[in-house]
This record gives C-alpha cells, sequence and structure tokens, in this order.
C-alpha cells in the first residue's frame, strides 16, 4: 500500500501537475508566447554538437521503438519472474492508452513545430511532446512496479533517480534536437503524471479487490 505521507507527496504533485497541464494547453490554444521557450531554448542552443549523436540516442529512450523494448522487458520481467500480471495488464494499458491520448491531444491543439532544421525526423505536431507524456507514464510506472516490495531504501533511491535523470535527458533531447518547444516538454510531463497517477491508483485500488 501508499504510506500516508507518500499518498501526501503524490497528492501534491497531482495538483501541480493540473496546474501546470491546464496552463501550458491553455496558453497554447491561445497562441500565446511562452518565456520559457526563447530562455530555456536559448540556453540548450548552445549545447556542443559533439553532443548531438549521444541526445539522438536518448530521444530513441521515448521513441516507439526504444519504449516498445523496454516495455517488454519489463512486461516479460513481470509476468515469468513476478508473476504480477495485474501490474503487466496496468502497464501495458497505460502505455497504450496513454500514447492514444498523446497523439489525440496534439490533433487537438494542431502546434506546430519550431521553425528550425530539426535533426531528427517528426511527423506529428508539437504539443504536448509524446516522448515527454509517454515516457513520463512508461519509466514512473516501471520505477514504481520495480521499487514495489523492495526494501532497500538504497535501490529505491537508485532506481528513483535513474528514471528521474532519464526523463529530464528525453526532455532536453527533444529541445536540443530542434523538434520541440521547452512549453511541449514540459506539458507532456505534467500530462504524463497526470495520466500514470490514474493508472497508479487504478492498480492500488484492484489489487487491493483482489486480495
Amino acid at each position: 500500500m501508499i504510506g500516508k505521507s507518500k499518498a501526501n507527496y503524490l497528492f501534491v504533485f497531482l495538483i501541480l501537475a493540473v496546474v501546470i497541464a491546464g496552463f501550458t494547453s491553455i496558453k497554447v490554444a491561445a497562441h500565446s508566447i511562452f518565456w520559457m521557450d526563447d530562455q530555456v531554448a536559448g540556453l540548450l542552443a548552445h549545447t556542443p554538437n559533439v553532443f548531438v549523436p549521444f541526445f539522438i540516442l536518448i530521444t530513441e529512450m521515448g521513441d516507439k521503438i526504444g519504449i516498445g523494448i523496454v516495455a517488454l522487458l519489463m512486461l516479460a520481467w513481470l509476468l515469468i519472474r513476478r508473476r504480477n500480471y495485474l501490474g503487466a495488464a496496468v502497464l501495458a494499458l497505460s502505455i497504450a492508452l496513454g500514447n492514444e491520448v498523446s497523439n489525440l491531444l496534439k490533433d487537438l491543439f494542431v502546434r506546430p513545430r519550431p521553425e528550425l532544421e530539426h535533426l531528427v525526423k517528426v511527423e506529428s505536431y508539437s504539443y504536448p511532446s509524446g516522448h515527454a507524456m509517454v515516457g513520463m507514464v512508461v519509466y514512473f510506472m516501471i520505477a514504481y512496479l520495480l521499487m514495489e516490495g523492495n526494501r532497500s531504501k538504497t535501490t529505491k533511491i537508485i532506481i528513483g533517480s535513474f528514471a528521474t535523470i532519464l526523463l529530464l535527458l528525453i526532455g532536453a533531447s527533444r529541445i536540443i534536437l530542434h523538434v520541440h518547444y521547452p512549453s511541449d516538454v514540459l506539458g507532456g510531463y505534467a500530462l504524463g503524471f497526470i495520466w500514470v497517477t490514474i493508472w497508479l491508483f487504478i492498480y492500488k485500488y484492484l489489487k487491493k479487490r483482489i486480495k
């Protein structure tokens, strides 16, 4: 079960995510200019070209192929090693449906991509960043399932830190590769957190009912 203090933290972050998602979505719908799009993108624009191949590799971790491989490995571990069939089902559904929701939102907001040379191929609209949104769902959910039942505080810190760093790098890669505005990434993170929180509550509720 989620401890009371952890549940309180989760609730606070959920409220923050709702505020951020609402703020970015309203401004994008109104075609308003974001201060962060100039300032953050300007800072990341100074990334040396020698690091571009690294960020292309990182961005693949949030792409369909990268997410597919990671998800399949996690599903195999849940089904074969942990025999956590409910966790496997929730993981698969949260990712699959989350990806569809991301695509629907892109088609709803129809925000054009940045007017810069794209360093990787893109086909859909810009807001929200699918890599940030779906990546949040995948790696947050995986981190939670890996930490569940693990009594080692050190192991939990390592898993949580790795997931956080990876998500930040994936988001940064989308800006550095000129395919997203910082606001696309921020909105994607917030929407992804809302989505994964919903599925975590579903998972905990069903797990309790089954027991």
